[in-house]
């Protein structure tokens, strides 16, 4: 920042007045500063080639005429010129302050225009009107201020020459172009000289005036683009940041501009769309109920449509659209504003479930009293029966009948309540493909296991799950039964599983059970975690519930992708510390409400399958014991009670 002699700052030359205005416009008038630098600079060399060819004709002129013209002063000056604007040049290409360079180039063009006048006659010479062209100049480097500096200069070295020729103490250069001004013995030329500088007065604040008026305008302009350019980035800013997908559409409904949301939530490039039919990206759009709607109401359209990206991914989005108008109201194109729905569609899904949970779980106790009791009564009954009355053929048979039967409605009880109230229980930190191995084998033992079944587990040994043993055991053991129950003539089963890490730095555990089974289709596909669904007639439709409340209850997630004749996978992610919701666990006694999965290697607690099936077998296959009196001696205890209150002989 510098300081003229009038006292205003300096920092970008010419326009040095509106920048301490407004300095962010500062390096926007170092650029227009050097810009008449140039102007002025490539202005000085077609002034100094004119005045050369002028010369020129001057010596033929005067050879023709027989005069001899003394012009060694002349062509030096011109020369000198040229190699002031080579300089100026070249300091403009070194980035030398423009300020600088704007008062020298001034300076020596005033030295260059008193050398020349005095040179072509002085006061009296034809080239008196090259100082208005020094003042025009000043203006245009040096602004108002600028211009009545240069103005007083030249009208001091114009007064100062006259006086010294008037007093006859300067002999300006004859020329032949020159008219004699001051004359001896003569008044002293005072009109002349008023005259002279009242032009320059007039040229300095005609100009600097002029000039002033330009900067501010320029100001103005400048200040109304840096709104414009500021409404621009912002408008481009929110197009960029949100998170909505936003396309606009010409008449043709061809696609001419795309965020990056849009870009991001479909999968695609901006490049790639550009230009494409908007059929062809999101398929079929109401353009036409569109347009009706923005003539007939000021509701906004909304709608939703289904979308699948290139990875095969489904997407549900919710759209909405309006018309675009130009400022005389004719329409031009449209907009199409649309957001990812899946995880809030799930999210209902969930809440559905839910409220359906809810209504189950009022139920339950009741189920729990009203037949658990009853049927432990009558299974006790029925086992004492047999073992002391001697049945052969077809009683007999119809006594396993009623034992197996009994069995079948005792685990579907055990499964209903545990799908109802899956009591969370203690939680650890469990090796996944420890446990998993341990599943496999217990369940390649079972009943279920297939010829031709492969298993394969692509896993980490340091992955760990913090969860219920017994649960995710429980969780495991029901996908792989689903998946051998798809597979009837065997397949592959793959279990893989990696830590995951999000923005927030919070840790889970993703893993994944593949099978290469007939798939599941669309229809179906949305209702298999529900509740006593299955597509089985010998299934009990709790399988999956039961996988989808244990994960819920562990504040996880489950996913499910499959494809007819391709097979299924069935993705679940569960936070390291998952928090359990109080309101989906109950307080009761473990032993009522049933079993809690599968057990450990080892344990004789029995577990029901995922379909209501007894799995206590495969898991213990060397006992002997019935399997009705597996689940509890209270149970046979509670029978002999019941039997004595109601016939006293069967003490």
């Amino acid at each position: 920042m510098e300081t003229s002699l009038f006292g205003e700052s300096v920092s970008s030359g010419a326009f040095r007045e509106e920048s301490t205005v407004n300095p962010s416009l500062m390096q926007g008038n170092e650029e227009r500063l050097a810009l008449l630098l140039r102007g002025c600079l490539w202005t000085r060399v077609a002034l100094t080639t004119a005045l050369c060819l002028f010369v020129a004709m001057l010596a033929v002129q005067g050879a023709e005429n027989g005069h001899t013209l003394d012009a060694s002063v002349l062509i030096h000056l011109l020369l000198y010129s040229y190699a002031f604007s080579l300089v100026t040049w070249f300091g403009m290409r070194a980035r030398v302050s423009k300020d600088l360079l704007a008062k020298l180039q001034v300076g020596w063009d005033l030295a260059f225009t008193a050398i020349w006048i005095y040179s072509t006659g002085g006061t009296g010479s034809l080239f008196i009107f090259l100082y208005l062209f020094v003042i025009i100049e000043g203006s245009i480097l040096l602004g108002l201020y600028g211009a009545i500096l240069i103005a007083f200069v030249c009208g001091l070295l114009y007064w100062l020459e006259l006086h010294l020729e008037y007093h006859w103490a300067l002999f300006p250069r004859t020329s032949p172009i020159a008219a004699a001004v001051v004359t001896h013995p003569a008044n002293y030329p005072i009109a002349n000289l008023i005259f002279i500088l009242a032009a320059m007065g007039s040229a300095a604040m005609l100009t600097g005036s002029l000039k002033q008026r330009f900067s501010q305008t320029n100001l103005l302009l400048q200040e109304k683009s840096d709104k414009v350019q500021s409404l621009l980035h912002l408008n481009e800013s929110i197009v960029r940041c949100i998170r909505s997908g936003l396309i606009t559409l010409d008449l043709g409904g061809r696609i001419t501009s795309v965020n990056e949301a849009a870009a991001a939530i479909t999968d695609q490039t901006s490049d790639a769309l550009l230009g494409q039919k908007v059929e062809d990206f999101l398929g079929m759009i109401p353009l036409d109920e569109l347009d009706i709607q923005d003539a007939t109401s000021t509701a906004p359209f909304r709608w939703e449509q289904s979308y699948e990206r290139k990875d095969g991914k489904a997407l549900m989005l919710g759209c909405s659209g309006a018309v675009l108008r130009d400022h005389k109201g004719d329409p031009f194109g449209h907009l199409i504003v649309f957001q990812d729905l899946t995880y809030y569609k799930q999210m209902e899904d969930s809440l559905r479930r839910k409220e359906k949970l809810a209504a189950i779980g009022e139920m339950a106790a009741g189920l729990a009293h009203e037949i658990r009791n009853p049927l432990a009564s009558l299974y006790g009954s029925i086992q004492l029966l047999q073992g002391e009355v001697s049945l052969e053929g077809t009683q007999e048979r119809l006594m396993g009948i009623v034992l197996k039967e009994s069995e079948r409605l005792d685990a579907l009880i055990t499964d209903f309540l545990l799908f109802a109230f899956p009591h969370v229980g203690e939680r650890e930190s469990i090796p996944l493909r420890k446990l998993v191995e341990e599943t496999f084998e217990i369940f390649k033992k079972g009943p279920h296991s297939r010829e031709g079944l492969a298993v394969e587990v692509q896993m980490d040994p340091a992955v760990r799950i913090h969860g219920n043993r017994r649960q995710i055991q429980q969780i495991l053991w029901n996908l792989l039964l689903n998946a051998v129950q798809a597979m009837p003539d065997g397949g592959e089963i793959r279990v893989e599983g990696e830590e995951k890490r999000n923005r927030t730095g919070a840790t889970s555990v993703s893993w994944r059970v593949r099978d290469t089974g007939r798939g599941i289709t669309s229809e179906n596909l949305a209702r298999i975690f529900d509740p006593f669904y299955t597509s089985r007639p010998e299934g009990t439709g709790l399988g999956l519930a039961i996988v989808h409340r244990i994960v819920e209850n562990h504040g996880g997630r489950i996913h499910v992708q499959s494809e007819p004749g391709k097979g299924s996978v069935f993705e679940i992610d569960l936070p390291d510390q998952a928090a359990t919701d109080p309101s989906l666990c109950s307080d009761g006694d473990p032993e009522i409400l049933g079993p809690e999965g599968p057990p450990s290697r080892g344990s004789h607690d029995p577990c029901p399958s995922g379909e209501g099936g007894d799995v206590s077998s495969e898991l213990n296959p060397d006992t002997t014991q019935p399997k009705g009196l597996q689940r509890s001696s209270l149970c046979e205890q509670e029978a002999r009670d019941h039997v004595e209150e109601q016939n006293p002989r069967c003490g």
